[in-house]
This record gives structure tokens, sequence and C-alpha cells, in this order.
């Protein structure tokens, strides 16, 4: 092949085989390019969306059109929301579809109160907000661009061999020696079967700064990610589908036989899908007035609700590498048949981050279930032991207290339902979920940077400095190590990123709510301000509550703090997530690789120290999180993830 710095040109027409091999699918080389598209006729309308998007699109990053997304549908949605029933007011009805599209599920409104149309709308929110929803339409977009890509060599080849101009061959370049790097920095050969997916073996050294990959390596690369990425997507689309599908039939069927008198007239089908999908989206909202308390004692309920918390969101990297590894394990037992599949998956399993942002290494992967496993069990002995004398939870046949205390924990941390009455725990217990909701997105956010980092070195498109730190797996100290960057992660986020945000809101808030404060300082103090502005920045949905009400305690504010609690749940919800999407699952182009060879270097800046990875940067001037707005917007660091 010979690339021109303009993109990836065909040399010789046969290529267009391989070509088709890797996007795995035929294409058929010898049919004129005009019999199988109209490339030749351009229309005006059509160089004017070409223009527009090469001119406006290209230069959109993913944080604003993310955040465009999510403004707009929340817009549209309200009107619609608070025009098909003027039984709410516009604020309420901005806010509870901000809180179902941004899974905050905080409510100013019991949900019996809507109508069934406006119930629908709020169920059909916690779907295309939910951050499987968003990551599986970047997957599907990352594969478009894939395809793209490939079309444009097969229809530049088809151009070359009409071109009468002679052609050039090159001789095929020899493969690089087959070695990988070990955590001492010293280099040993690999073996083929361990990369069954590729032709030939990447080199990885320390001592060399690129990998000096030949353009039909970084085709074939290209190739195997594409069909990885195809077969992703259809991975997590059953996923998503079927979670929801399965737990909602569960649900609806058991509130059918079992509790079908429940208060607020409500179809138990109905009651059963609606709470499913929240549960697996990680809202919070029900449609019941009381929420979960009429299930304390349901062990089916709490059972199947807390799977579905788990895998929609908390543990969801777990049980998707877990679903992957099992499937490539049947495919080996059967045998034939399922070549290419296999090595779709084993690439996924290798090299993840290559292909979705939630997936990651394996010992990345055992280090988030060590920190779900003690969260968890942190806030479930928490609920245990500080109420020991607490009657509103004694009154609980032990059996099920223990079970009601691990599903408040499991909501704690994104589920967003309450078992039990917030403001009748132990003040103690309030305190301690109040920092588990604000630290809960940084061990996720921890791991998601830095395995973009391993996969970089992985297949050597970034080779660290000798001073870099060698895989945290295999330390003698990893338990420490790991806990210590967790701590630095924790402390320069919410000093960088967080604390500037609470703190003017519960400023603000608490400044217009003053009246409510002389009138009832008890319910309407400081601590409380607080806990609700906390658990709508983190998205989880718990609150104290109102003492005559069962909403949320912003039910009880001024339309002015309603507002603010918008903004804060919106930027919460685009917390940790990167001002572009990242770059090494594209299709590499020459040009940027030449450029990385002539300076010898990647073009990577390490900020190791300072956030725990390493993202795309540039000159400090031309940075856009340099911008006020984009800072406000971006309650992260810059750069791609």
């Amino acid at each position: 092949m010979d690339f021109e710095r303009g993109g990836p040109r065909l040399r010789n027409i046969e290529d267009n085989d391989q070509v088709a091999r890797l996007q795995g699918h035929d294409i058929d080389a010898s049919t004129p390019l005009w019999q199988h598209d109209k490339a030749w006729i351009r229309r005006p309308a059509q160089l004017v969306r070409a223009a527009w998007q090469s001119q406006f699109l290209s230069r959109l990053s993913f944080l604003p059109s993310h955040y465009a997304y999510f403004i707009i549908v929340c817009l549209i949605a309200s009107l619609i929301f608070w025009g098909s029933s003027h039984t709410l007011s516009y604020v309420d009805s901005l806010f509870l579809v901000v809180s179902a599209m941004t899974s905050a599920g905080l409510t100013t409104v019991n949900l019996s109160q809507a109508t069934t149309g406006q119930q629908v709308l709020l169920f059909l929110l916690i779907i295309f907000g939910s951050r499987i929803w968003v990551s599986i339409c970047i997957v599907y977009s990352r594969k478009r661009r894939f395809h793209k890509r490939f079309d444009d060599i097969v229809r530049e080849a088809r151009m070359r061999r009409r071109d009468p101009s002679p052609r050039r061959f090159a001789p095929s370049p020899s493969p690089p020696p087959e070695v990988e790097a070990t955590g001492s920095g010293q280099v040993q050969e690999k073996d083929d079967e361990e990369i069954p997916y590729l032709s030939w073996s990447p080199t990885i050294g320390r001592n060399s700064p690129t990998l000096n990959l030949t353009s039909e390596q970084r085709d074939e690369l290209g190739g195997i990610e594409f069909r990885s990425l195809k077969l992703l997507l259809r991975i997590l689309l059953l996923y998503f589908f079927l979670w929801q599908f399965l737990g909602c039939i569960a649900l609806g069927a058991w509130i059918n036989n079992n509790r079908s008198a429940l208060d607020n007239s409500h179809k138990p089908w109905w009651l059963g899908i609606f709470n499913g999908v929240s549960a697996f989206n990680n809202s919070g909202m029900s449609l019941l007035d009381t929420n979960m308390v009429p299930f304390q004692r349901s062990y089916f309920v709490l059972i199947t609700m807390g799977l579905m918390i788990l895998a929609g969101r908390t543990a969801f990297p777990l049980f998707l590498r877990f679903i992957i590894w099992s499937i490539l394990k049947i495919m080996r037992l059967v045998g034939r048949g399922w070549t290419g599949s296999a090595e779709s998956l084993h690439f996924i399993l290798d090299h993840p981050r290559r292909v979705y942002v939630y997936l990651w290494p394996r010992g990345a992967t055992w280090w988030l279930l060590f920190i779900l496993i003690f969260l968890n069990s942190v806030n479930w002995v928490g609920f245990l032991l500080f109420n020991l004398n607490n009657p509103e939870i004694e009154s609980i046949p032990t059996g099920p207290r223990v079970l009601a205390g691990l599903f408040q924990a499991l909501c704690v941390r994104f589920g967003g339902f309450h078992i039990t009455d917030i403001a009748n725990l132990h003040i103690g217990l309030q305190v301690l979920y109040a920092i588990t909701m604000l630290i809960l997105a940084y061990p996720i956010r921890n791991s998601i940077r830095r395995t973009n980092v391993y996969e970089q070195r992985s297949l050597g498109m970034f080779i660290p400095p000798d001073d870099q730190d060698p895989e945290w797996d295999g330390r003698e100290n990893a338990l420490m190590h790991e806990f210590g960057r967790l701590g630095r992660q924790i402390r320069q986020g919410f000093t960088r990123h967080d604390a500037w945000a609470l703190m003017i809101a519960v400023l603000v808030i608490t400044t217009i709510e003053s009246g409510q404060f002389r009138r009832d300082p008890v319910h309407y103090s400081i601590f409380n301000v607080m806990f609700e502005v906390v658990s709508a920045y983190g998205c989880v949905g718990i609150s104290v509550g109102l003492p005559d009400e069962n909403c949320s305690f912003s039910g009880g504010w001024h339309a002015a703090s309603k507002v603010i609690l918008c903004a804060i749940m919106l930027r919460g919800r685009h917390r940790g997530l990167p001002m572009k999407i990242d770059p090494v699952v594209l299709l590499p182009s020459e040009s940027m690789f030449r450029e990385e060879e002539d300076e010898g270097v990647p073009r990577r800046h390490r900020d190791a120290d300072r956030e725990g990875g390493i993202f795309e940067t540039g000159p400090e001037e031309a940075q856009p999180g340099n911008l006020p707005i984009t800072r406000f917007l971006n309650p992260g660091p810059r750069g791609s993830v």
C-alpha cells in the first residue's frame, strides 16, 4: 500500500480482497465504480452538506455534543411533559425531565400525580439518558467511521484501476521481531498463539519510542478492530435489551401475583416494568409514592432489582467482560465454525480499551471488583450497626433487615431507591451515605483513564518513560499502591473540579431558602441541603424527603433553587467525560504516524501524577478547556479517555 499525507491509497487493485476480508464481507472489486454509487454526480445540496460536515461537525468535540444532546432533549421533553397536563408547573416538569434524563432520580412531586403519558415519557427518558445507551451510540458511530474509511480505500483503489498511469509496487516488509516487554523492562519472545487474530506480533520495548508499524500491519489492526466493534455492538445491544426485558417481566409477574393490591392504583405490570427499567438504568424513580418501602420483606423483588442495579452501572464492566469471556470459552468448546468471531472476542479481551470505554484489562477489572465489594460492604455494615437502636429498622425481621441493608448499600452508590425513610436513619449513616455519593465516580473514572495508557503500551503506540510505574498487578505492594492512587484521584479531583461547584450551589440555594430555614431550621438545615445537592451531583437520587410529603427534599424549594439543582444534575451527569472520544480506536492515519516517527516520541504529554492517566494535549493556549465556559461544563481533566 502507498500512503500519502492525504490518506491511504491502494497500489494494487488486488488489495481490495484484503480490505474486504478485514471489513468482514465480500466486495466485488471488478465492478466499475459508477455501478456502485454515483460519486461522479455532485448535487449542490450534497456539496453544501459535505462542506458543513467537514467544517463544523469535524470540529465538534465529544463533550459539547453530549451536553447539546441532553439539553435539547430535556427542553423538548419538558415542553411535552408540561403541555400534556397543566396540573404541574413548568419548573417541576423541567425538574422531573432532567432528573429522569440524567438518572438522578429526584422528584419534586409524587409520580402518582403524573398522567400515564407523562410516566411513559419519563420511562423513555430514563432509557435514552442511560450511560450504556449513550456508549452504544458511540460504539456505533466508531463502527461507521471504520466502515467509511474502508469504503474510501476501496473506492480509491477502483479509481486507480481506471487510471492508465503505471502502478508502483514495493517489496513486502519483513515482520518485526516477535517480542514483548516484561514488567522489569526486559524483552522476551512472544508466542504466536497468544495473538491468533494478527499475522504479526507487536514489538514493545522501553527503549523504542514508537512501534514502526508498516502500512499493511496498521490496516490489519484496523480490520480486526472493525470486526471486533461489530461483534461488540451486537453483544451490547443484546445485553442492554435482554437484561431490561427479562427483569421487567420477572418484576411485573411477581407484583401481579403477590402484591396486586399496592397503593396508588398502579397497574402491577406497569409498575414492574417501570421499576425494572429504573433499576437497570440506576434512576431510582418509582411510581409508588413510598418508593421501595412496601417491598422491605420481598426477597425476590430486592434481589432482582439489586442485580439489575449492578448490571446497569456499578458492575457493568465486570458483567460484560465475564459474558465475553464465557462466550469465547463456549466457542472454543464447540470448535470450528466460529473462528472469525472467536478471534474478535480474543482481541476484545486482550485490548478492551481499543473498542469500548467500559471494558478494561483483567487487572483493572479485578481492582474494580475489589472496590465494589469494599464500598458496598462498608455501607452494608454501616446500615446494620448505626441502626441498632432505631425502632423503625428493628421492626423489620432479621432476615429481611439484612437484605434491605444490602439493597440500600447498592442504591446509595448509584441505584437511588430507598428501602426506608432516609431522614429516620442515624445521622452518622447519613454522613457515610453523603461521602459515598461524593466519591462513587472516582474508582470507575480512575480505571478508565489508566487503562487508556495500558492500551497504548500493549500495542506499542505509547512507550512510557523509564520512570513510569510498571503494571500495577506486578507490584508486591499493588494493593497499597492502588489505594494511594485512588486517594490522590479523589483528593485532587474533588478539590479541582467538584468542590467549587458544590459550594456555590449550596451557598445560592441556602440564600434562596433562608425563609424556609428560619421557619423550620430542622428540616431545612444546611446538612439536608448539602445532602440533596450531593445526591443530585452524583446522580444518585436518595433524599431526606419532606416531613409531610413522599417526594424529594427539593420538592419544597423555590423555583429558582430547583433550576439550580437541574444545572447541578446536568453537570454531575457529565462528570468525568472526556473533551473528545478516545482516538486510539480509530483507524490511524499515515500522517499521524509519520509525525510521531519524525518527532521520535508519541504526541502525548504525561500527566499521570496529577490525574492518573495520559491525555491528548496540545499547546496550552490552544486547549479548549482553558475557556471559562468549557471549564464549567467539563467537571474533569481535559483531554480524552
